[in-house]
């Protein structure tokens, strides 16, 4: 009986030994990299805090009015590091290896939480007011480097982790999982790389020499892998071919990011390291949340047919940025290298022109039209700043008055993709290439000197050179830009051109189909309002006396609503509400081009003192009524047609009358200058802002001329916020909800980041809205401030006695409400003015020539009391 329990219990523990090892190989392996990735996160955490941190070091060491504040980073979670330990897939001398590592990981974790609860401590006990943020500093010292050794051993612990992945993966260069696990690793470690060259500063006001080649190169590598990494697709199974399909999304994402990355590193960007801090972090989160996450995704989903590896993610580092070096351009800003033009001759193909070929053409369409919008902000920053600076040609006045500034941060030259589309020509046949391309390089070289000029202003008024030379030199440079812009209208009139003539060398793959046919009959209008919007500049410019018929335009309209059916004879109609719908755009362009007839016929001369000139309105209907539903039709139609460019508006900014100069430059009553008013981009001098945004971002918003420039007029004011300053979020679409509480306007990044969250949807319930955002301005009512209300909407909605009982009872203690409408068309109804009246605020409409200064003079409203 004893040896049959003896061996029972030999059985038992046989048995038990046999079934311990129960995970697989690979399985294992995966809880070791879920530990680093759940490790990262911490660091994430922390470093995040960190930043926050130093950056309010930096407000209180310039400004100590309000204590610091470190959030606590809370225990570490150890779960993960204790399902690393003790896994039982593989032999033990592996296993053995990878704990050691893992352990000498978890201690430096553990390293960090003291150090960073060390810094948290001397926070809370103010130690920092004793002696002048010394200690503090030896903290934060002491921390970044802890930074840059996690991720090291991070990286050798995950190297060992893939050597013996391979030793247990079977390789097969024809199995479509293992084949498409490499071509995401390529994609990733190519991001990787990337993260890693780029720097993060925790010292923002330093001038940065940002590495923004690397940025745009790694853009362009991007390129190729969206060509290749959908070649195992077609054998991949439901849903890890999803997953490919959204890895390939994500790689998008990226390279769009980059681009916005290049764009926005402007002269301004360049002046600290905030922009590269800020894009450091965005490519990081968008790197572990979107890219490593499908990642994650392909692997789990590929389980019943190949078990793969995670890949970790990120972890930041601190590194300092290099120093811009200070370029002090004395001779000017070069003028632009022009380039005699490559004349050719196109030859009618045989076949349809290919799918890659028309995406080329309509970007090349699309430079242009970025380059034109980005060209009309420039020509309204020149305009204001040329009204001010009339105030300071007389020397003598100029002296007392305040400094003249000038700013063109909102100037972004399309850098990205002007890059993209060089990658992208080369589906663009010679000779025809060489000759566009050209073209689209002088643009280009036109939009620097554009820029170069703009930062030789700024040096300009800060040196304050208009004391010396009463604005000589100012005037020189506005002269030059308006023969800048009329170069640039006709170089892109030209390139546009010889664009259309290549895409019409190609016959359609399906000349019947409706998209083809209802295409080329909107085109044929769009011509016929080109030349009209031409001829209207014309007559303005004194080129021609008389003002162009509008004969053909109404023919075609006309025509295009009697062919409606027949052109689009086979299209789905899914309603106006819907944006895939053919026929909105059709019936659209139809109908305004009947009224941009009517517009013509109405056009008379301009008239004595009038300082907008009547070419304003057309430029605006043509580009946004017209254009803007052509090219949407375009888009619809999903290849076959081309779009058309944008005009711009060359009377916008234009040159000063002498006389004018002359009475601004002598000795006279100030009341014979009249410049326009200025808007000072400014807060000092105006109280605290307790400002609580109320916002419609139902789907009626949902538009270019609404969503964006809402967007647009909110950050315009967010670089001039003060601490002081308290910025609230309501929304109210669907159930009215705060969705950014009293934020100090120390924190304008985490406002930025809120307002790109912003998205149309839901139904509009604007009672509950405006009730809500009372309740959240009364309870941060700041005493002797300025306490205001804006909501921003696109139309009118039924407002209930109750609330307009409560807006009334509310301005009579001092809490207004403004009303911001966003649209095409200004809003033609009573019941906002009635609000805004009750709530003794501003009723505007917001249009793209206004949209960057109308919330920062609401922020004006109430000036500091003078004793």
């Amino acid at each position: 009986m004893r040896y049959c329990y003896v061996f029972l219990i030999i059985l038992v523990m046989k048995s038990t030994a046999a079934h311990a090892q129960t995970e697989a190989p690979i399985q294992s392996l995966n809880h070791y990299v879920t530990f680093l990735d759940k490790s990262s996160e911490s660091l994430i955490t922390r470093f995040k805090m960190l930043a926050g941190y130093q950056d309010a070091v930096s407000r209180y060491s310039k400004r100590p009015v309000s204590e610091l504040r470190l959030s606590s980073s809370g225990p570490l979670e150890d779960y993960y590091f204790k399902k690393a330990m003790t896994v039982n897939g593989l032999p033990a001398a592996e296993m053995d290896h990878l704990n050691k590592k893992a352990k000498e990981i978890w201690d430096l974790l553990n390293e960090v939480d003291v150090a960073f609860k060390e810094l948290e401590t001397h926070v809370r006990l103010k130690a920092y007011q004793k002696d002048n943020l010394k200690q503090s500093d030896e903290y934060v010292a002491k921390i970044q480097p802890l930074f840059e050794r996690f991720g090291h051993e991070k990286d050798a612990l995950y190297k060992q982790v893939q050597h013996i992945y391979e030793n247990h993966q079977s390789s097969s260069a024809t199995d479509p999982y293992l084949v498409t696990e490499k071509a995401m690793e390529q994609v990733i470690l190519s991001q990787r790389a990337l993260l890693d060259s780029l720097p993060y500063n925790l010292k923002e006001e330093t001038p940065a020499d940002w590495p923004v080649e690397t940025i745009r190169q790694s853009m362009l590598a991007d390129e190729e892998f969206l060509e290749t990494i959908y070649s195992t697709l077609h054998m991949l199974e439901y849903p890890a071919d999803d997953m490919l399909i959204a890895f390939k999304a994500a790689i998008l994402s990226m390279q769009s990011l980059k681009g916005r990355a290049v764009d926005d590193y402007t002269f301004s960007a360049k002046q600290s390291a905030e922009h590269g801090n800020r894009y450091y972090v965005l490519l990081m989160n968008q790197f572990n949340q979107d890219l490593l996450a499908f990642h994650k995704s392909f692997v789990t989903y590929s389980l019943t047919k190949r078990r793969l590896l995670y890949y970790p993610a990120f972890s930041p580092a601190f590194g300092k940025q290099k120093v811009l070096k200070e370029d002090k351009n004395t001779s000017g800003t070069a003028p632009f290298e022009d380039q005699p033009l490559l004349s050719f001759k196109t030859k009618r193909a045989t076949g349809p022109a290919p799918p890659a070929l028309l995406r080329t053409l309509n970007d090349y369409i699309e430079f242009v039209n970025e380059s034109l919008r980005q060209m009309h902000l420039l020509q309204l920053t020149l305009r204001q700043y040329q009204s001010s600076a009339e105030y300071y040609r007389n020397p003598v006045k100029s002296s007392s008055r305040a400094s003249l500034e000038y700013s063109h941060e909102k100037f972004i030259i399309p850098t990205s993709a002007y890059a993209l589309l060089m990658t992208a020509s080369k589906s663009v046949p010679e000779p025809y290439r060489a000759s566009i391309n050209t073209q689209t390089e002088v643009l280009m070289d036109v939009l620097k000197e554009m820029d170069g000029l703009s930062i030789e202003l700024i040096a300009y008024t800060t040196e304050k050179q208009y004391l010396k030379d009463q604005l000589q030199r100012s005037d020189a440079i506005l002269d030059r830009y308006l023969t800048l812009f009329d170069t640039f209208d006709k170089k892109k009139e030209q390139l546009y051109n010889d664009v259309r003539r290549i895409y019409e060398m190609y016959p359609h793959a399906d000349p019947a189909s409706s998209w083809i046919v209802a295409g080329k009959a909107l085109q044929a209008a769009m011509d016929d309002d080109r030349d009209v919007l031409f001829g209207i500049k014309a007559w303005l410019r004194h080129e021609t006396a008389d003002i162009p018929s509008t004969a053909k335009i109404e023919d075609h309209m006309q025509q295009l609503i009697k062919d409606e059916y027949e052109n689009l004879k086979g299209l789905r109609r899914y309603g106006r509400s819907n944006g895939l719908c053919p026929y909105s755009p059709y019936e659209d362009l139809a109908a305004n081009s009947g009224r941009f007839a009517e517009l013509t016929q109405k056009l008379t001369n301009v008239s004595p003192g009038v300082k907008r000139n009547p070419f304003e309105s057309f430029y605006y209907f043509y580009n946004n009524e017209l254009v803007y539903q052509y090219n949407k039709f375009v888009e619809l139609a999903k290849g076959g047609l081309l779009k058309v460019i944008n005009q711009p508006d060359l009377f916008v900014f234009s040159k000063l009358d002498q006389s004018k100069k002359d009475q601004s430059s002598a000795t006279v009553p100030a009341k014979t200058m009249a410049p326009e008013p200025v808007v000072t981009r400014s807060l000092d001098g105006y109280a605290a802002n307790n400002m609580v945004l109320l916002l419609d971002v139902s789907s009626s918003m949902n538009s270019p001329y609404k969503m964006p420039l809402l967007k647009r007029s909110i950050k315009s004011l967010l670089t001039l916020l003060r601490p002081e300053d308290q910025i609230s979020i309501v929304l109210y679409s669907g159930k009215a909800r705060v969705v950014l509480k009293p934020t100090s306007g120390a924190q304008s990044a985490e406002i930025a980041r809120m307002i790109d969250l912003l998205q149309s949807d839901g139904d509009t319930d604007g009672n509950e809205g405006i009730k809500l955002a009372y309740k959240t301005a009364n309870k941060q009512y700041i005493r002797g401030g300025s306490n205001r209300i804006i909501l921003a909407t696109d139309g009118e909605f039924p407002v209930s006695d109750e609330v307009m009982q409560m807006i009334s009872q509310n301005a009579r203690q001092d809490l207004y409400l403004t009303i911001f409408t966003f649209g095409r068309h200004a809003n033609i109804g009573q019941k906002l003015k009635k609000l805004s009246q009750a709530g003794k605020g501003t009723y505007a409409h917001v249009t793209e020539e206004t949209a960057d200064l109308q919330l920062i003079i609401e922020a004006q409203g109430k000036r500091l009391a003078t004793e």
